[in-house]
């Protein structure tokens, strides 16, 4: 009789049913030379028996140990979406409060626009700093590895997949939401007819690149000073939407929030 290979069995297993077909064949050989057929047969029996029986403790040690090495992977894998979540908040909260900057500068610009004393170049600088927009890049480290590499089925708790799918189908609706936003604040940020006229060149990174001597080549529109200017309502008008724009920001992350709430809590309570 062949002797299954150790790749199918355990150590213990193979070692088992190496030893008794080793046993069980000298009992035969013996049998044989001494002409006693009926109990050749017995042993034969009684040899597949004890094999069969390896075989069966083997698939079961073996089902048990795949059984528990899942569970550890299952538990990794909690512990690995609950990290991305965490890094996602973080990273929610930091652009909730750039969200929050962005307003408060385009506020204080709308109402340091109408006075007499004003710096062009700060006017710029602050302008540029309220159309600044910061992508959100959700951490999908964990989840697009589990969905590519099929591990998807180790995740056992059935009400745990279902919010994940419906949150990160969610997800991806709101990230594009909040990328067709920033399109919008940046298409109005640069749409003056003459960027020389309206002054991007006074925005002190600008002015250090231009140089001096090119600067002094410059015309200059004082639209600042003109509350009737084609570029004073446009500017006012940018200004206004931004703040608008920031606050559907917020909106978007707070709704991202809102919609990982429950997974998280879940992934919390799994990853103890």
């Amino acid at each position: 009789m062949l002797l299954p290979t150790k790749t199918t069995f355990t150590k213990t297993a193979y070692i088992y049913c190496k030893c008794m077909i080793k046993f069980f064949r000298r009992i035969r050989q013996q049998l044989i030379s001494e002409n006693k057929t009926g109990k050749y047969l017995k042993y034969a029996i009684g040899e597949i028996v004890l094999v069969v029986i390896g075989i069966l403790i083997a698939l079961s040690v073996n089902t048990w140990n795949e059984n528990r090495k899942n569970k550890v992977t299952e538990k990794d894998i909690y512990c690995k979406l609950l990290e991305d979540f965490n890094l996602d908040r973080q990273n929610i909260a930091n652009l909730s409060e750039e969200a929050d900057y962005k307003i408060n500068v385009a506020k204080k610009l709308l109402l340091e626009l109408p006075k007499k004393n004003k710096d062009k170049s700060y006017l710029i600088d602050n302008y540029i700093q309220a159309l600044r927009t910061n992508a959100f890049t959700p951490s999908k480290v964990t989840i697009s590895d589990i969905t590519s590499s099929g591990k998807l089925n180790l995740i056992t708790n059935n009400e745990l997949k279902t919010s994940l799918l419906r949150y990160y189908a969610e997800l991806d609706n709101l990230l594009y939401q909040l990328s067709l936003g920033r399109s919008k604040i940046l298409d109005r940020a640069f749409d003056y007819e003459n960027d020389i006229d309206f002054g991007f060149q006074f925005a002190d990174y600008a002015k250090k690149v231009i140089g001096s001597e090119v600067m002094s080549t410059l015309p200059e529109d004082k639209w600042e000073l003109n509350s009737k200017s084609k570029i004073y309502r446009q500017f006012q008008d940018d200004l206004v939407f931004f703040i608008v724009m920031s606050d559907r920001e917020k909106q978007h992350f707070r709704k991202i929030m809102e919609e990982m709430q429950l997974t998280y809590n879940l992934l919390i309570s799994l990853c103890k």
